[in-house]
């Protein structure tokens, strides 16, 4: 054999021994862990929400959801990013010493951050002049309105607020053309730092004239009436704010910008211009849901903006559920005789089919409104309605007289309402107040069969404990009482409880008097009151513990506190652009005697329950 064929052939034997040979063994890389809960060592001057929010690098909050891998490079950043927020709340030494994971199972960590926070720079003395005199008639004003204070912490948000802070307090005064200065100095050894403020009030200046811009179909006379200063008038800020929220309740215009003109004029007259976009004037409006209590329900809204001018408005409403059928007519006047009264006139018909009963009823209501100040809105008018009990669907012993079927019912009242609201959102309420009181009465004076008072109260608070969610509380009453000749007031305007929205525990209006078959009866006198923790979960979803009490009343003015029915529940709700859905299950601590449904309640709705 030649040498060729030696070494070709060698070179194939050692190719197949090398192609039969097993492979080495990959390195595999470990997946990275899940940070289960981040504690943090060392914390004494915050929540430790507060830092988390700061933070990139979250902990999974369900322990079967979904959570992303810890990547050391963000953690790196989110360590960085803690320092500096504690140097921007005035710990000028605050450090992270370190930080470690520590295994729980798998491939879930505790993440432990441990810090030294160090002293805080305090505030020692806030210096304030006003054009060169470190006293006078602004001082003590200026100095509560500034959020740094002697003796309180400095941050930086605080020092950078002080001259926003400032300025919008004098152009509330009439002085937009203030100039403010800041400074002071920080002594991070002595924990102490000094604060400078220099103010040059500027001239008292009065508004100018109006530039209106952007609208087309309404009228610029209309956008003027509804400003709440005239040129002239002395420059308050403040009536920027109140013009552009009256401008947005016509339902005019979908923007609403009003600006003063500063750099237009040096003298003392402020020009100001006004922005609007205007809506549509015509909108169809479509809707459908579900609840446990009026099953499948549809919604249809016509509205016409700016009818015939002047801002006045038009509005047709048809809804159809399970428990109600109901159309009306609504027509508003913005300006009703005087300044700042409106008129609303809603006439429509309606059929209730309720649990005990069935009632057609024809209404007319014009109203008169009034916004006072920023939150108060009183409202009067009168109230004519025709009623017709289709059915009562009551045991043939519990029926009355007053309830028989076919009974015909003409009611005509006064209603005086009141309410005050404060709230930050109107469909789903996280921080504020709202108290709502209704008063009518009816009598042959205003010529009306069924003579009556009526008064109801609600009082509700929503307090947040963040990061732990909301506290919200609701209160409410009501009584009505027959008057004159009249014996017993009908069923169709008594009070019921039990339901979603009142006492969970209960089935929808089974809360209260029932005949010997379980059918509500009605009662002349209604007490509710609701606690519930609203806790935030994960994304979009939140938890609820609640407890109602309450009882409905056979007399008025009745009020039996060892008759309430108590109940506690738990439920879930996922937020929408239209309110969170809801789920609650309400369980009966103390149910009555009669057995006519289960202890347990599952309620599925839309919205808030309050």
């Amino acid at each position: 054999m030649n040498h060729r064929l030696c070494r070709f052939l060698t070179g194939v034997a050692v190719s197949l021994v090398i192609l039969g040979a097993p492979s080495a063994p990959r390195a595999q890389t470990a997946a990275p862990p899940m940070v289960r809960f981040i504690r943090f060592v060392g914390l004494k001057s915050f929540e430790p929400g507060r830092l988390e929010k700061i933070m990139v690098t979250q902990a999974k909050r369900l322990r079967w959801g979904r959570g992303v891998p810890l990547d050391e490079a963000v953690l790196r950043n989110d360590l960085e990013r803690i320092e500096t927020f504690y140097k921007s709340q005035g710990f000028y030494e605050a450090r992270v010493l370190s930080h470690r994971l520590i295994q729980l199972g798998g491939r879930e960590v505790i993440l432990e951050i441990t810090l030294d926070e160090g002293l805080p720079v305090m505030v020692d003395r806030v210096e304030l002049t006003v054009d060169g005199d470190p006293t006078g008639p602004w001082h003590d004003d200026l100095l509560a309105a500034i959020p740094l204070k002697p003796g309180r912490r400095f941050t930086t948000p605080d020092f950078e607020e002080t001259e926003k802070t400032v300025r919008h307090f004098l152009s509330l005064w009439g002085y937009p053309r203030a100039d403010v200065r800041t400074g002071g100095t920080i002594d991070k050894e002595a924990k102490k730092a000094h604060i400078q403020v220099e103010v040059t009030l500027g001239p008292l200046c009065t508004f100018g004239p109006v530039r209106v811009e952007g609208n087309r179909r309404v009228e610029t006379s209309l956008i003027l009436r509804e400003l709440t200063f005239r040129p002239g008038d002395r420059y308050r800020a403040k009536a920027l704010a109140d013009s552009q929220k009256r401008l947005m309740d016509l339902k005019l215009f979908t923007f609403v910008d009003i600006q003063p003109m500063l750099e237009e004029s040096s003298g003392t007259e402020v020009p100001v211009s006004v922005v609007v976009k205007e809506a549509k004037s015509q909108t169809v409006r479509l809707g459908a849901g579900y609840g446990t209590e009026d099953q499948v329900r549809g919604r249809i809204n016509y509205e016409y903006r700016n009818i015939f001018g002047e801002g006045r408005n038009l509005a047709l409403d048809a809804k159809a559920s399970s428990l109600v059928r109901f159309f009306e007519g609504r027509f508003t006047q913005p300006h009703f005789l005087v300044d700042p009264f409106r008129l609303t006139v809603s006439g429509g018909a309606s059929r209730e089919m309720q649990e005990s009963y069935e009632n057609e009823q024809f209404f007319l209501r014009p109203q008169v409104t009034w916004q006072f100040a920023d939150h108060w809105l009183f409202n009067a008018g009168p109230n004519v309605e025709a009623n017709r009990l289709v059915d009562v669907g009551l045991s043939p012993r519990a029926i009355r007289p007053s309830d028989q079927k076919g009974e015909e019912y003409f009611i005509s009242s006064l209603v005086f309402g009141a309410t005050y609201q404060r709230v930050d959102n109107l469909l789903d309420p996280r921080k504020g107040v709202q108290l709502l009181q209704r008063f009518e009465w009816g009598g042959t004076p205003v010529g009306s069969e069924v003579a009556f008072v009526k008064l109801g109260l609600e009082g509700r608070s929503y307090v947040p404990v963040d990061p732990l969610g909301v506290l919200a509380f609701r209160a409410k009453w009501g009584s009505i009482a027959a008057l004159e000749n009249t014996t017993r007031i009908p069923i169709f305007k008594r009070y019921f409880s039990g339901g979603s929205t009142s006492i969970r525990g209960y089935p929808y209006q089974k809360l209260g008097p029932l005949d010997d078959e379980g059918n509500p009866l009605g009662g002349l006198t209604l007490l509710e009151l609701s606690s519930e923790w609203r806790f935030p979960l994960k994304s979009s979803w939140e938890g609820v513990l609640f407890f109602d009490t309450g009882n409905v009343f056979e007399t008025r003015y009745e009020l039996l506190w060892d008759q309430l029915r108590s109940t506690v529940g738990a439920g879930l709700r996922y937020k929408t652009l239209v309110g969170p859905l809801r789920l609650d299950v309400g369980y009966q601590l103390n149910p009555p005697d009669q057995d006519f449904f289960n202890r347990y309640q599952i309620h599925l709705s839309i919205g808030q329950a309050f």
